[in-house]
This record gives structure tokens, C-alpha cells and sequence, in this order.
């Protein structure tokens, strides 16, 4: 049954978190305007981003900020080992309120946690895992993260079933998304059954299938409008 005008609506709406990626900083006020729950930088996209460049972000954006660094492996462009890793994220954390590392890159998340940033903790896959694979991909991202993410690539629409039931039934926070275009319907689905936020793009997309944050409210809105 919808909800009929007289009722409010689900509790969830009001709870919407929407994360704007960007991959040059020409882009960042764009985003900020978007009024977004955070920003994130993607590193790996970017030909430089220095500490003044993220000093003078804070000094106008009193939103959060998310560092990330993806890997080749990932679906990202960074090549290097975890070690390497750190030392391009070292002198950016002090501007960060959050920051996602991989697997491969967790040997560093207790020194990101000694410096009181939240770590997302990440998995993306062009896989489709099934459900006792992604609890225990998300038990290893818990080991590490305060917010596990798991993105996967659905093949069809059983899988679809499948990524949707796993969120129902996982505990939260749990960040759950797919990767490329095939599948992009379930973004805005997955955040209304509880995924702790979306990423989206405010003109110039950081993946496949991502929505633009304008088009991702307008459908998270039409999907529980009143009836």
C-alpha cells in the first residue's frame, strides 16, 4: 500500500547520503554547491592535490571530505604498493574526515584511525559474489573499517535479488552498490533499503552508471512520493 497524503514518509528519507566523487579540484565548489553529506576526492584520478589545496577547500566547505585512493585492481588508476599508498596519502590526512582503503591497503588503517578519520573499508569486484561470499567479504572490511563497501557487478536480475536481500539482512552501517551501467536502477534501491549512502557525480561521473546527485534525488523522490 503507498502512503497516503496525510502520512509522513519513510524514516529513511529523511536520512539520505548522498557523496558527490570528484576527480579534479576545479570541480570541488561545483560539487559543494550540490550541498552534498560529503565530498570525495579520488586521487587516483587526479594529477596532483597538494595540503594548500586542501587548506584552502577547508576554509569554504564545513562539509565532510573523503580521501580515496583506488587501485588498479579496483577499478581505479593507482598501480602502487600499500607502502606507496600511505606516503601519497600521509600529508592529506589532517584534511580528511574520511578515508577508504582497500584490502590491500588495510596493513595502514590503524594508523588513519590513530589520527581520528573513519575509515571506509572497500571491495569492489566486476564479480557477482554470492551471499555466503559477501558475508564473509564483509566480515574481513569489518576487521579494519568502521563502514564496510561493497560494490559488485549483478549479471542478472536473480543476482539483483541477491545483492537486495544480503542488504536487508546485513548488519549496519553497510555501504552495498554495484559497478557500470547495466545495473545503475539499483543505486537509488539499494539506498532506500539501507545502504549507509550513495555516490553520485555533479557533472562529470567518477564510474559507470553513476547518477547525477539532481537525478538520484528526484528519483529516490518519486519512489516514495505519496500515492
Amino acid at each position: 500500500m503507498g502512503w497516503n497524503h496525510n502520512r509522513p514518509l519513510p524514516w529513511r528519507w529523511f536520512q539520505m547520503r548522498y557523496i558527490i566523487s570528484i576527480n579534479d579540484l576545479s570541480q570541488f565548489d561545483g560539487a559543494a554547491a550540490e550541498d552534498p553529506w560529503a565530498i570525495e576526492l579520488r586521487l587516483d584520478l587526479m594529477e596532483g592535490c597538494t595540503p594548500a589545496d586542501l587548506q584552502a577547500i577547508r576554509s569554504r566547505w564545513n562539509g565532510l571530505l573523503l580521501l580515496t585512493i583506488r587501485s588498479t585492481e579496483e577499478g581505479g588508476r593507482f598501480a602502487g604498493d600499500a607502502d606507496e599508498w600511505k606516503r601519497r596519502l600521509e600529508p592529506l590526512l589532517p584534511y580528511a574526515d574520511m578515508v577508504d582503503i582497500e584490502r590491500r591497503f588495510s596493513t595502514h588503517a590503524d594508523h588513519v584511525r590513530s589520527l581520528k578519520k573513519t575509515i571506509i573499508a572497500s571491495y569492489h569486484t566486476e564479480e557477482m559474489p554470492d551471499s555466503n561470499q559477501l558475508s564473509l567479504c564483509e566480515q574481513e572490511l569489518r576487521s579494519y573499517g568502521e563502514i564496510p563497501k561493497i560494490v559488485v557487478s549483478p549479471k542478472n536480475n536473480e543476482d539483483a535479488i541477491v545483492l537486495q536481500q544480503y542488504l536487508i539482512r546485513a548488519e549496519k552501517p553497510i555501504c552495498v552498490s554495484i559497478m557500470g551501467s547495466g545495473y545503475a536502477w539499483l543505486r537509488p534501491m539499494l539506498l532506500i533499503m539501507g545502504s549507509e549512502f550513495a555516490y553520485c557525480h555533479a557533472g562529470n561521473a567518477t564510474a559507470a552508471g553513476q547518477y547525477h546527485i539532481r537525478e538520484m534525488r528526484e528519483v529516490i523522490r518519486l519512489l516514495l512520493k505519496s500515492q
